[in-house]
């Protein structure tokens, strides 16, 4: 036998993981070494290390059909609505997410649902056992990433969507060999990993197209347009660019939810319900459309009549990315954290506020575009903004957060460094017919959405 097959025959016994709790805390302890050594923690260290892990596992990557998903913003939203489009087609399919807002389960779901505790564990032990024996070091994104892949074919799925961390190039995830490739958009974010340009942040974005593999295109500006038809072209990749191809109109908001209807190449949708307030969100939905349509069209899987898609999208799930608790007060939760997000933001804020009194709950990522954010999130048109700092470990000072706000904005600030006292203070100041906003990082949507379960029922309109 050889040693990769004595090493895959090792029992479970032989390796660390006993409960849920210790994989939580084994990751907890990769993400500090990584703080400590100034890598990012949410992204990939040595793609060398995870290669050669999925190598010894066997390639679990290849046990599946996937989708790979990048782009600056949208490239959650789309994997979901992808994934449900596939299993609404009859398919088993894995979930691949980043960050998680309450559990690390969260990231790797199957057919809609969180992996179990036991199953992740079951995972992370196969892989801890290499990880020892080949001396290697990863960050808690990379754990995972392989984890995913293991978990996906234990559970015999039929497609995984794999959603990019950071870039895509040299990220985790970049080992598969997709069906169809998705760039949502390219704008400014992660520049201290992926560069100053949008010309270098659209090479690591474009990195994920693969030799004659299908490439959904999103919409931004004429450079890096360029660079993804260059690439390409090289790889006699066809390309699916919205406005040419596909692209979503006629977006109707209806209360907290909207309408639109999406075109396809020749195929038509009307009247797609998608459960947010966002217009940017019709843009997701033709993002995901257009990969659905193009597997649809390689026979990879069914076709899926207009009713069966407006229920698909009438059931995604889309936590923290404009998701609304109506109550007293109304409470919206969105985890916009680079400028082009809060720009959408901002707009959608302006057209729902109607008078109401507006407060925003905000905390920012040291390395974001501080200043850019908050001069966005200023033209909202709230009362007031609240700054808090969550996570402790990675967020900005309040203090420097509100010293901007006050230097550009005719709104009053307030820091409340705790972020649970920060959201009550922020139910308190908008009173019960106000609204409150919680945005700025995933992290404090992910802190906050428990709070706000328990002072307003989730709005289902």
């Amino acid at each position: 036998m050889s040693n990769s097959a004595l090493r895959m025959a090792q029992p479970y016994w032989a390796v660390p993981f006993s409960s849920y709790k210790e994989v939580t805390d084994f990751l907890r302890e990769l993400e500090t070494a990584c703080i400590l050594r100034g890598q990012p923690s949410d992204g990939t260290v040595c793609f060398d290390a995870i290669a050669r892990c999925l190598q010894e596992l066997g390639r679990p990557d290849q046990a599946y059909r996937s989708v790979h998903i990048t782009g600056t913003n949208g490239k959650t939203t789309v994997s979901r609505m992808t994934a449900a489009l596939i299993q609404a087609s009859g398919m088993n399919v894995g979930l691949y997410t980043s960050p998680h807002l309450g559990s690390f389960r969260e990231r790797i779901s199957i057919n809609g649902q969180p992996i179990s505790e036991q199953d992740l564990v079951d995972a992370c032990n196969r892989l801890k056992s290499l990880m020892d024996w080949a001396g290697v070091n990863m960050s808690p994104f990379e754990f995972l990433t392989a984890a995913a892949f293991f978990a996906f074919r234990t559970a015999k799925v039929d497609y995984a969507v794999i959603e990019v961390g950071i870039g895509g190039k040299q990220d985790a995830t970049n080992v598969i060999a997709p069906e169809v490739s998705v760039i949502t958009n390219v704008d400014y974010d992660h520049m201290n990993v992926l560069g100053d340009t949008l010309e270098e942040i659209t090479v690591e974005k474009s990195g994920i197209i693969k030799p004659l593999t299908p490439v959904v295109c999103g919409p931004m500006q004429d450079g890096p347009r360029s660079l993804v038809l260059s690439r390409a072209e090289q790889l006699k990749s066809p390309v699916i660019l919205i406005g040419r191809d596909y692209e979503a109109a006629n977006f109707v908001r209806n209360g907290y939810r909207g309408t639109c209807s999406v075109r396809a190449g020749t195929a038509i949708w009307e009247h797609i319900p998608v459960p947010s307030p966002a217009e940017f969100m019709a843009t997701n939905a033709a993002h995901a459309l257009a990969a659905y349509d193009v597997l649809r069209q390689r026979g990879l899987i069914a076709t899926l009549d207009g009713p069966a898609i407006c229920n698909t999208f009438e059931q995604v799930e889309l936590p923290a990315c404009c998701e609304v608790f109506a109550g007293h007060p109304t409470i919206i939760i969105d985890g916009a954290h680079n400028a082009r997000a809060a720009a959408s933001l901002s707009s959608t804020l302006r057209s729902l506020c109607e008078g109401r009194r507006t407060i925003l709950l905000v905390s920012l990522l040291r390395e974001k575009e501080i200043e850019t954010i908050i001069r966005h999130l200023a033209g909202a048109g709230a009362d007031r903004a609240i700054f808090t700092q969550y996570p402790p470990h990675l967020a900005a000072a309040p203090q420097d957060l509100a010293d901007i706000w006050r230097s550009g904005a005719q709104a009053s600030a307030e820091i409340v460094v705790d972020p649970a006292a920060a959201f009550h203070r922020a139910v308190q100041s908008a009173g019960p017919q106000g609204l409150v906003v919680v945005t700025g990082c995933m992290e404090l949507g992910g802190f906050c959405r428990s709070l706000a379960h328990a002072s307003a029922s989730h709005v289902v309109i």
